[in-house]
């Protein structure tokens, strides 16, 4: 199951996505616009460069936002690796026989077209996004 696993992009926490864009932006990433994800509790915001990994800023909304929780413990900081499946509900269940704990969703996520996302994590390799692939 895991080779279904493709890439999507690396989240980062940051605190304020305003200050954190100018350093990416200079080494040549270029910003698509931030979004609020009230679902999630985040701002959004992608970061694109040709031959580089996507890149995804998230800014805590408010205390409830997991990412706030995070930025208290370890400052800016990668917060989770993306992957795009086709099977959403099969890869949980796959990952979920790995050992892994389903923290959120699937649930539509607004910065990502509406398709649904699930976020999983496992203490031996940390959080995990699972993403819908756009079928259209």
């Amino acid at each position: 199951m895991n080779s279904e696993l493709t890439f999507h992009h690396v989240g980062i926490a940051c605190h304020n996505i305003e200050k954190t864009l100018p350093f990416y932006a200079a080494m040549g990433y270029a910003a698509a616009p931030v979004v609020d994800d009230l679902i999630q509790h985040v701002r959004v915001c992608f970061l694109d460069k040709e031959g580089a990994p996507r890149l995804e800023l998230l800014e805590p909304l408010d205390d409830q936002s997991p990412v706030a929780r995070t930025l208290a413990s370890s400052g800016v900081t990668p917060y989770h690796l993306c992957y795009q499946v086709q099977d959403i509900e099969n890869a949980i269940q796959s990952l979920r026989g790995q050992r892994f704990l389903l923290v959120t969703g699937p649930v539509p996520a607004c910065a990502m077209g509406n398709r649904r996302i699930a976020f999983l994590f496992k203490k031996d390799v940390g959080l995990v996004e699972l993403v819908e692939q756009d079928l259209t």
